[in-house]
């Protein structure tokens, strides 16, 4: 199932080999870790890059993050869960 949240969230992140990787992100309270990147991707929303990250934490659903280069901020987009 998949939830669409579009919220914004408090990321951690670093960069590592010119890129951006988020490594923890702030969500209703809760802090949720970055264990790993499953995939990016980037597009553009007018002349606005948006940077897209599904990652898995220590829960068995995957979270996708966008950092946008609008306001510089970050959101959780959707929240893919099984069931």
């Amino acid at each position: 199932m998949v939830t669409l949240v579009e919220e914004p969230v408090d990321v951690a992140a670093v960069f590592r080999g010119g890129k951006l990787r988020p490594t923890a992100f702030l969500w209703r309270g809760r802090r949720y870790r970055v264990r790993r990147v499953l995939g990016t991707y980037r597009a553009m929303k007018g002349r606005y890059l948006e940077l897209y990250y599904s990652v898995m934490s220590d829960t068995p659903e995957v979270y996708e993050l966008r950092f946008s280069t609008d306001g510089m901020r970050w959101s959780l987009v959707r929240v893919h869960s099984e069931g």
